[in-house]
């Protein structure tokens, strides 16, 4: 026979027992409204990647979206969701070798407009965004122009100003260099891409950081002005310029070296570099022919 004292505490187990049954029920019923959600913003996305695979969304095509949207009972929210979710896939598939061509640049704007994504829904993406608009710029021969940190010669402009580390070669008698990188002939032309495998510079045994400062890119001349060191590169004694994941290598003739500089933004610097050293090439033989 049980106690007077023993009676409650069998109510509270039952109580407590009754309370985690209800609440193991609210979080399964939860996880099944989840899935179903995901499941229907799934099958939404699906039927929105159908009607823009030809880059075209005809008004048949939207009144069936909109169909499928009532049926699987979106939210405004869901539905951008989804938007930014394709829109950031073109995106990244678009700069995936960190070239921008006009046709994807103006897809990408098609694709936002059909999406009906705003300023403000992109407003995570405007970094990006930036970058890979002034990525066309220059695939289209417009060079930025910004202020130089430092006097340049009468007549000459500063295209591009980066922070940069600058590092000095570590040769080992008889070792093989393990240094990959995407290397572009300046003779050859202005065209630029980062697809390729790179290594980077700054783990590397083989590349020595000794001097902090600012890389200036300019219309005649690529300049580093350190604490300790100053660089001067002419674009006329450029051969060849070597891209890596962390930074690029320009090697010179008379006197004929290489010499390495750590960025944080190497795509962007030999995408600059590489269409204003062509263009001061073709300047010089403009010249030259004229005065010949």
């Amino acid at each position: 026979m049980l106690s007077h004292a023993a009676a409650p505490s069998i109510h509270a187990m039952s109580l407590v027992i009754g309370l985690l049954g209800l609440a193991v029920a609210a979080v399964t019923a939860g996880a099944v409204i989840r899935h179903r959600r995901r499941h229907n913003r799934r099958l939404y996305q699906q039927s929105l990647e159908r009607a823009l695979a030809d880059g075209i969304l005809t008004e048949e095509e939207s009144r069936e979206l909109k169909t499928v949207r009532e049926q699987r009972d979106l939210s405004e929210a869901e539905v951008r969701m989804v938007a930014l979710c394709l829109y950031r896939r073109a995106l990244r598939d678009a700069v995936a070798d960190s070239r921008i061509t006009a046709e994807e640049g103006e897809g990408l704007q098609v694709l936002k407009a059909h999406l009906g994504l705003s300023e403000q829904d992109l407003r995570g993406d405007a970094a990006q965004i930036q970058r890979i608009t002034l990525l066309a710029e220059i695939e289209r021969d417009h060079l930025p122009h910004v202020d130089a940190p430092m006097t340049l010669a009468g007549g000459e402009e500063c295209h591009w100003v980066i922070q940069a580390r600058l590092g000095d070669r570590l040769s080992t008698p008889g070792r093989r260099s393990e240094l990959r990188s995407i290397s572009f002939d300046v003779a050859s032309g202005p065209v630029f891409s980062a697809e390729g495998e790179r290594s980077e510079l700054k783990p590397s045994d083989e590349i020595l950081p000794t001097d902090l400062g600012v890389l200036v890119v300019t219309n005649r001349r690529t300049l580093f002005r350190g604490a300790r060191r100053t660089v001067n590169i002419p674009h006329m004694k450029l051969t060849s310029i070597d891209l890596f994941k962390d930074g690029v290598a320009l090697e010179e003739t008379d006197p004929v070296r290489r010499t390495f500089f750590i960025v944080d933004d190497p795509e962007l610097t030999v995408a600059v570099l590489l269409r204003a050293a062509y263009r001061r090439r073709g300047e010089i033989a403009g010249l030259t022919t004229r005065t010949a």
